[in-house]
C-alpha cells in the first residue's frame, strides 16, 4: 500500500526461509534482488544453520544485522526508515540505521521481547536478559513512533515508561483480494489430496515454535484417537515440529496429519479444507495479549474457530460469535469442544463461518490498516 499510495519502498530481508532453516534463494550466495508490485526487496546473505541452540540463533541474527546494516546504508534518498520485530536484533538494526542516516524511525512491534522469549524458555540466561532489557529500551526510545499489533503490546510496552503518544495500535488483518471463495470441487479435491474424504477436518496452520503449544492440539488428538471420523491437519514448519512428529509417531495417533510450509496463495485454498480452526495458547497473562495473524486468515476462511486459551483472541472470537473458547492448555475441554462444533448442525457451524468472516471484514480490512500506516509513516517523515 505504502509503494502505491506513491512511496518509494526498499525493503531487506534475509536470503533464508526461516520456518525450513534453509535459504530462500539456493544459487545465489551474496546479495539478491527483485522487484514485487512496486516494491524493491534485497535479500541478504546470513548464517542459515540456526537450529538447535540459541547461540546459533544469536550469529543468525548477528550476520543479518552486519549484511542488513551494510544495505541500509548504500540505500539512497531515504526518509524513513521501519523496522519490524521481532526478534529485538532487527529494532537494533533499525536504530542504528537511524542512528546513521540521521532519519526517523518506525518500530513495529510484532511480540514484546525479550518478554516472549523468557515466558516460553527460550532465554534463561540472567546476563542476556539483562542485555536484551538494556536494547528493548533503547529500541522504544530511539523510535519515532512505535506500532503495536495488539492491545496487550501497546499495555506492555506503556508499563515500561514509553509516552502514550509515541504507540500506534494497528492490528493483523485481512486482505479479501487474497480470500476469495473457494469452490465446492477444488475443496473437494483438496481434501481428497489430504486423504481427508469423509471426515471433519480440525485444522491449524502456522508456526509450530514453542510458543504455539500445539501440544494441546495432539493431546487432545489422543483422546479423540477412537473417532475415526475426525482427522487433525497441522500445516507449518517450526523448532517444534520434529518433537510433535515424534509424539504422534511414539504414541500411533494416525488422526494427525502433518503437512509443510506453503505459499500464502496456496494456504487459502488448504485452510478451506477444514470444518474447524484450532488456536491453542500457552497459560499465563502474557499470552492473554496474543491476536496472530493466523486467527483472522482462520475467520475469512469462514469456518468456526476454537480457541484454547483467554485474552484478544478469544474475546475476538466471542464477539464475532464465530466459534468456541476454552481454557488454554486444557485437552479435555478442546477435545469436547471439536466433538459439539462436529455435532452440531452443518447450518450452525456456517453461521460460525459467516459471522467471523464479516466480522473480520467490517472491522479487520487490510485496506483501512494501511491508511492508518501511510498515516504514520507521512507524520514520522516530517519529524
Amino acid at each position: 500500500m505504502l509503494a502505491r499510495a506513491g512511496h518509494e519502498v526498499e525493503v531487506i530481508t534475509a536470503n533464508v526461509d526461516y520456518k525450513n532453516a534453509r535459504k530462500r534463494f539456493p544459487n545465489h550466495s551474496g546479495v539478491y534482488r527483485l522487484s514485487i508490485d512496486g516494491v524493491n526487496i534485497t535479500y541478504v546473505p546470513v548464517f542459515t544453520s540456526f537450529r538447535g541452540s540459541f547461540p546459533k540463533r544469536i550469529l543468525f541474527f548477528a550476520t543479518f544485522v552486519l549484511s542488513s546494516l551494510k544495505q541500509a546504508l548504500s540505500q539512497r534518498n531515504v526518509d524513513l526508515i521501519i523496522a519490524v520485530s521481532t526478534p529485538l536484533t532487527v529494532g537494533l538494526l533499525g536504530v542504528i540505521a537511524s542512528k546513521l542516516r540521521r532519519k526517523p524511525l518506525v518500530f513495529e512491534v510484532t511480540d514484546v521481547w525479550p518478554e516472549a522469549a523468557i515466558q516460553t524458555g527460550v532465554l534463561k540466561n540472567p546476563v542476556m536478559i539483562g542485555l536484551a532489557r538494556i536494547l528493548e529500551k533503547i529500541c522504544y526510545r530511539s523510535s519515532t513512533k512505535i506500532i503495536c499489533l495488539t492491545e496487550g503490546i501497546r499495555s506492555a510496552i506503556l508499563s515500561k515508561g514509553t509516552q502514550p503518544a509515541k504507540l500506534a495500535f494497528i492490528p493483523n488483518g485481512v486482505d479479501f483480494d487474497l480470500f476469495g471463495t473457494v469452490a465446492p470441487q477444488r475443496r473437494a479435491l483438496v481434501r481428497s489430496e489430504m486423504s481427508c474424504e469423509g471426515k471433519f477436518v480440525a485444522m491449524y496452520l502456522g508456526a509450530h515454535g514453542t510458543y504455539n503449544s500445539l501440544e494441546t492440539i495432539l493431546e487432545a488428538a489422543s483422546l479423540l484417537r477412537h473417532r475415526n471420523d475426525i482427522q487433525f491437519v497441522l500445516v507449518g514448519e517450526g523448532d517444534e515440529k520434529q518433537k510433535l512428529i515424534n509424539f504422534v509417531t511414539k504414541n500411533r495417533l494416525d488422526n494427525v496429519k502433518f503437512i509443510g510450509t506453503v505459499s500464502r496463495n496456496e494456504s487459502v485454498e488448504i485452510l478451506s479444507a477444514a470444518d474447524v480452526f484450532l488456536l491453542p495458547n500457552r497459560k499465563g497473562e502474557f499470552f492473554e495479549g496474543n491476536l496472530p495473524n493466523k486467527l483472522f486468515d482462520f475467520l475469512a476462511s469462514a469456518r468456526p474457530v476454537i480457541v484454547a486459551g483467554r485474552g484478544e483472541s478469544a474475546d475476538l472470537v466471542t464477539r464475532a460469535r464465530a466459534g468456541m473458547v476454552v481454557q488454554p492448555g486444557n485437552a479435555d475441554s478442546l477435545s469436547n469442544a471439536i466433538r459439539v462444533i462436529q455435532e452440531a448442525d452443518p447450518s450452525e457451524r456456517d453461521q460460525m463461518g459467516t459471522n467471523g468472516r464479516q466480522y473480520v471484514k467490517t472491522n479487520f480490512s487490510r485496506e483501512a490498516h494501511a491508511s492508518r500506516l501511510i498515516d504514520i509513516a507521512n507524520e514520522a517523515s516530517r519529524q
